[in-house]
């Protein structure tokens, strides 16, 4: 990710003194693999907990690449049920029952005592926006006005939770992969991955929203973030930049309602890695920075792996034939037992050379400079 995700706010003025907005950001990425041959992209669930709002006029995020208005999705359904809550805050909640016309609910702990309440946001309740021109482009999705004018009705903190689709292989995503330069010749790829997220670092706006930035509008505080990374299990992380908070493998039967809607996810099959950082009561994160690497395993091609077996078969053969004939000429051999003879020499002495080839050709990043100096010494 070459940019970083930017969370700012606009305030009511008349408030806005002594009550600067404050929020607790959850960060989910699920990385898609390649496997998955339909609907290739990956998730960024996104969910804030708002724990200051009375000042709060709208929220924008700032993304940095480009997203349309059906990639983004709103998680209240699936959050409507105590499984899939007590799963996504990793403690024992139960869901109330829906109020407001099926615009919120209460999430309650073990006494029924509310923890907060769960809000819907809607189309109608945010905007999708571009900010910035060419390889600096992105996507600002704001919450509008409306949406927390309604929100400020109930007292205690408010959630909400957003799905963003992210394509595969979109500029300035994510997700970073590089492939062997081999991988056509290959029947499985070794794929190295870096997975970077970023969020409120600055150094990585755009020129655009360093002005938007400039014009007014403030980073909002952020209390605390909770990042969590979801890969498949057969994939293996390699570094990463700090040590994680901890990791677990994903349970099914409660994580299977929350991916109902994302049949290339498979919840048996996953590992969860968590990152987090915490402010102080009266501070704030100013920003977050995670990367890990990966070690990942793909089948390839296997159409083009099988015309290249087919076709190195074919040169093979070719060679072989051309250098026996060549023998033939030179030697004039007729004899069908010589012809055998010669056969199986040119046979053992390219298995060699490619046996030579394999075995030594990494030590030289030059072989025809090596064999040149080879002869040149013993001259």
């Amino acid at each position: 990710m070459r940019g970083s995700i930017a969370i700012w706010h606009d305030t009511l003025a008349d408030d806005a003194n002594g009550y600067a907005p404050r929020v607790e950001v959850h960060i989910n990425i699920w990385k898609g693999e390649r496997r998955s041959a339909k609907r290739r992209f990956h998730l960024l669930d996104i969910g804030f907990r708002f724990q200051e709002m009375r000042s709060l006029r709208t929220l924008s995020i700032s993304l940095p690449f480009e997203i349309q208005s059906d990639h983004i999705f709103d998680l209240f359904d699936v959050m409507h049920d105590s499984s899939t809550l007590s799963a996504i805050f990793n403690e024992t909640l139960s869901a109330g029952e829906v109020q407001e016309n099926g615009k919120t609910f209460a999430a309650l702990n073990e006494p029924k005592k509310v923890q907060f309440y769960v809000s819907r946001c809607s189309r109608d309740d945010r905007s999708l926006t571009t900010i910035g021109k060419g390889g600096d482009a992105g996507s600002v999705i704001m919450l509008r006005d409306q949406f927390f004018d309604r929100m400020r009705a109930k007292i205690g903190d408010q959630y909400i939770r957003l799905r963003i689709r992210v394509p595969f292989h979109i500029m300035n995503g994510f997700v970073s992969e590089v492939d062997a330069k081999d991988s056509a010749f290959l029947s499985t790829i070794s794929t190295s991955e870096i997975v970077e997220f970023r969020l409120n670092e600055r150094r990585n706006f755009s020129a655009a929203i360093l002005e938007r930035l400039s014009g007014g509008a403030d980073l909002i505080d952020v209390s605390a973030v909770h990042y969590f990374l979801i890969r498949d299990m057969t994939v293996e992380m390699t570094q990463s930049h700090t040590g994680f908070k901890k990791m677990r493998r994903l349970e099914p039967e409660i994580w299977e309602r929350y991916l109902r809607d994302e049949p290339q996810f498979n919840a048996q099959n996953m590992i969860i890695y968590h990152w987090s950082s915490v402010a102080p009561p009266q501070s704030t994160v100013d920003s977050f920075t995670a990367l890990a690497t990966f070690r990942a395993y793909y089948t390839g091609r296997l159409w083009i792996y099988a015309l290249v077996v087919v076709a190195l078969g074919a040169m093979g053969s070719a060679s072989q034939a051309g250098l026996a004939a060549l023998v033939g000429m030179l030697w004039e051999i007729k004899d069908p037992w010589q012809a055998a003879a010669v056969n199986a020499a040119i046979f053992f002495f390219l298995v060699f050379l490619l046996f030579f080839i394999v075995r030594f050709g990494r030590r030289w990043s030059n072989p025809l400079e090596w064999v040149i100096g080879f002869f040149s010494a013993r001259r």
